[in-house]
């Protein structure tokens, strides 16, 4: 049974003359054109076609055959060369090959060589001997020499010996001088162990009595020491550490010996030692950095100023009263370095040239020493000035060391 309904819209066109359709066995009319051609109609037993072959490239054929072959559609027409071929002109002909030359040079004699010749030799590294007579004539020579120059050295050193002129034994005076110091200068250089002792009978000492023959002008300073003496009072068991520094000076044209070390308690000491009456002393006002005048009266304008110690510095603190163009200005420091006062100098004046240079740059190292130990005199200043203002009235010497 058909499952299929018909419908009455959807009618079969009827076959007209110009439908192409043909049974397979039937060959295709020759009148009808190509555009209107349809395609065989198969069926399912007709069986499948054959795959067309690979496509055929680029083909290069005679030109005959090409001819032949032109009708066909997408042929590529290829043009043949001619069998005559062009050629390029020669260029410049290469140079010509030059033959190598050979020279024969004879090798030389051995005893034809220069004598000057350089470089090794037969002779090279043996140990050429000079003649004796080239010897024993630089041995005289030398002698000559040394003889003639001892000749002429009276007469170079004539004009620096001394006569009767006054100022030339005063010259020679002073060296003598000169020579004792540096004998007294060696002198302390063994006297280490001499001044531990001292030093150490000089801190247990409880008394004024113990410590008088100790110290340097020690019976006219008693009566100083009895109200400023503030004894150390160490045990009997107390000693000095090995390695105490032992430091040879000389301030003021005298000899002098630093020795510093540290307390029981951790406190610095420096202890000065010079030799009196022939024999080796403690410096009492320089260990001490003894001054007339503390520097806690010094601060309030206060206390007797002949005596004071302390390190300079320079200073640029000036005022209407201590103008800059008439003075010049350092800071005054106490010994334990806790209180400062200001000082100043007159221009022109031999305490200031006396005082400047030590702040001068050196001339090699271009460097100056910032603070210097040095013992002055005071003078009160202007009355409008402060009391802590100062004017420096003479400089005793550098450092703390009593002359």
């Amino acid at each position: 049974m058909n499952s299929r309904l018909p419908n009455p819209n959807n009618h079969v066109p009827e076959t007209s003359p110009d439908d192409g359709w043909v049974d397979p066995g039937e060959a295709r009319p020759e009148s009808v054109p190509k555009r209107f051609v349809l395609p065989i109609r198969r069926t399912a037993a007709d069986p499948s076609p054959r795959r067309v072959s690979q496509s055929v490239g680029l083909r290069i054929e005679s030109k005959s055959a090409r001819r032949e072959s032109s009708d066909i559609a997408g042929r590529i027409e290829v043009n043949e060369i001619g069998r005559s071929v062009v050629r390029l002109g020669e260029g410049v002909p290469p140079p010509p090959k030059v033959e190598r030359h050979y020279t024969f040079h004879e090798k030389a004699a051995p005893g034809e060589s220069g004598k000057n010749q350089n470089g090794e030799s037969r002779e090279w590294g043996m140990v050429r001997r000079h003649p004796m007579l080239w010897i024993v004539g630089m041995g005289v020579a030398m002698g000559l020499l040394v003889t003639f120059s001892l000749m002429v050295l009276p007469a170079i050193n004539a004009p620096n010996v001394p006569g009767k002129n006054p100022v030339e034994w005063a010259l020679r005076a002073e060296e003598g001088e000169k020579i004792e110091g540096m004998e007294a200068l060696n002198l302390l250089l063994t006297q280490q162990p001499e001044a531990r002792q001292i030093f150490r009978a000089y801190a247990q000492a409880s008394v004024v009595e113990e410590i008088v023959p100790l110290i340097k002008d020690g019976k006219a300073l008693e009566e100083t020491l009895r109200s400023l003496w503030d004894p150390l009072k160490l045990p009997s068991s107390w000693d000095l550490d090995e390695d105490s520094s032992w430091d040879i000076q000389e301030f003021s044209g005298q000899a002098y010996a630093v020795m510093e070390g540290y307390l029981p308690d951790k406190t610095k000491f420096s202890a000065y030692f010079t030799r009196q009456s022939n024999r080796l002393v403690l410096d009492w006002k320089a260990s001490v950095a003894f001054g007339t005048a503390t520097f806690e009266n010094l601060v309030e304008g206060k206390g007797d100023t002949a005596e004071i110690r302390g390190e300079i510095s320079p200073a640029d603190y000036y005022s209407s009263i201590w103008p800059e163009a008439e003075y010049r200005n350092y800071r005054l420091t106490s010994p334990d370095r806790k209180t400062s006062i200001w000082c100043y100098v007159r221009r022109g004046e031999a305490t200031e040239a006396a005082i400047a240079p030590l702040f001068n740059q050196g001339v090699i190292l271009g460097e100056t020493q910032a603070t210097w130990k040095i013992t002055l005199r005071l003078a009160p200043g202007p009355a409008e000035s402060l009391p802590n203002q100062w004017l420096i009235g003479e400089m005793l010497h550098i450092d703390w060391a009593t002359p």
